[in-house]
């Protein structure tokens, strides 16, 4: 059964070889059969960025970045891995988001 996913409910999502997990905000995880390079653009037009080569995550649920500069904590707790060489375009990212008029902190 192939179910369609709303974006805007799920926290980020994990590569895994030609599979992508996708974990959604009620805690579920979420098996797609394709490879999250598919994902990538459509989520990346919705508020979604690629921090390191296995993540892309909503903005909707990002908390802040950890001090040390290396991960990024979501509202949830998780701390994901940020890239080196995606540093700076996180950071940039994380500022413009929460800069933008239309920013909204999601209730968790």
């Amino acid at each position: 059964m192939n179910r369609i996913i709303n974006p805007e409910t799920a926290l980020y999502m994990e590569a895994s070889e030609s599979y992508s997990f996708l974990a959604l905000s009620n805690g579920k995880f979420c098996l797609k059969s394709r490879p999250m390079k598919f994902f990538a653009k459509k989520l990346q037009i919705s508020g979604w960025i690629q921090i390191h080569r296995k993540y892309l995550v909503n903005h909707y649920f990002v908390d802040h970045i950890t001090e040390d500069r290396e991960g990024l904590c979501l509202q949830n707790g998780k701390i994901l891995p940020i890239s080196r060489r995606k540093l700076a375009e996180v950071v940039k990212w994380r500022n413009e988001i929460i800069n933008s008029t239309n920013y909204k902190k999601s209730k968790f």
